[in-house]
């Protein structure tokens, strides 16, 4: 079935690669939107801060949970996007994209355009209009952090009839999406749900999604990990022995995401995925990459200044792009460290090229 997650997928675009290597400018060929800040969940791992927990990820120093795209505005950027020849969109948090009042309007837009669409989003408005919006998107992940119905409420501050909304939800996305639309969960693992693992992966088979793709909660204290970790790598193991087949995948990214990584240096000093992907923020800033949304020291720019082509295509946001170096500039773990190490890899790789 291939792996949605693999960092290798880039060198499906060597266009792209080719036009960096010949200092050429292109449009980002992946973008997230975030519409809004607001967030009807309140998960206590929230790197956000919907939680109103410590667990907002450090750097995110500018989040304003009343943030939201105006529809006109809105309207401009998917005009630009579309005009650009931007390949992909997917609509995330910041907030739940599906709070966002235009959200089936959006969708429709990029749709009709041939832009591919994904979502990322806690499943529970993921019904009637707005699942229709999504039945023919490339892929909907949904955050789903426990099998457990007291748990799972417990973790988001949410009445317990709302895990019932949410399982039925995903149950009947499954069953009528569109069979080129793969339907992921995202299980963040935590210290209050690692005991929930295989439990959860058996229960998502069942409801009929496509795959889930176990992560580490990201902490901002070291050795979070370190009493949970070989039973949580445990389970996983069993899970994927269990219940992997042709027709439900379970990626083990935890077995690599647990070790302290906000707590180390980035170790290259080129960043060539920021040319590639970016982020649009409910605030209507564009930032660096989504690990750094909300951090005021990664906005490239304002779109409400000019635009987001225009600011795209300015020279400051190509010299602010082609200057960063994340062995000095990023203050927190890499989300793209694999796969910036696997471009920079195939640019070293020109001398010699015919003795592989």
């Amino acid at each position: 079935m291939g792996n949605p997650y693999s960092n290798l997928k880039i060198f499906r675009h060597k266009e792209y690669l080719d036009a960096i290597e010949n200092g050429e400018w292109m449009p980002p060929i992946y973008i997230r939107i975030k519409p809004t800040n607001h967030c009807n969940h309140h998960c206590a791992y929230c790197t956000y801060g919907s939680g109103d927990t410590d667990q907002k990820t450090e750097n995110r120093d500018n989040v304003d949970h009343r943030s939201i795209i105006p529809w006109e505005d809105m309207q401009n950027i998917l005009k630009d996007v579309c005009d650009m020849g931007v390949k992909a969109v997917t609509f995330s948090g910041g907030g739940e994209p599906l709070t966002y009042p235009k959200i089936k309007e959006s969708a429709r837009i990029l749709q009709d355009s041939g832009i591919e669409l994904s979502l990322i989003s806690n499943g529970e408005l993921l019904d009637e209009e707005r699942a229709t919006a999504f039945y023919k998107a490339k892929w909907v992940r949904i955050s789903f952090d426990s099998p457990n119905k007291e748990e799972y409420c417990r973790l988001r501050n949410l009445k317990p009839e709302r895990f019932d909304r949410v399982v039925n939800n995903i149950r009947e996305f499954a069953g009528k999406k569109d069979g080129d639309c793969v339907l992921g969960v995202n299980y963040v693992v935590g210290k209050a749900n690692a005991h929930r693992v295989y439990e959860a992966a058996e229960l998502l088979k069942n409801l009929g999604v496509n795959n889930v793709k176990f992560a580490a909660l990201i902490d901002n204290q070291p050795n979070y990990h370190r009493d949970i970790k070989d039973n949580v790598i445990k389970q996983i193991h069993n899970a994927i022995n269990d219940f992997s087949d042709d027709h439900f995948q379970i990626f083990n990214n935890y077995e690599n995401d647990w070790k302290d990584k906000n707590f180390a240096g980035v170790p290259y000093e080129q960043c060539y995925t920021c040319r590639l992907v970016t982020v649009i923020g409910a605030d209507q800033k564009v930032y660096l990459c989504h690990t750094q949304a909300y951090d005021s020291n990664a906005v490239v720019g304002d779109i409400r200044d000019k635009g987001f082509k225009a600011l795209w295509n300015s020279k400051e946001t190509r010299d602010r792009l082609k200057s960063l170096c994340p062995r000095i500039d990023c203050k927190c773990s890499c989300v793209y460290e694999g796969r910036n190490q696997a471009i920079l890899g195939y640019f070293d790789s020109n001398k010699h090229i015919n003795f592989i």
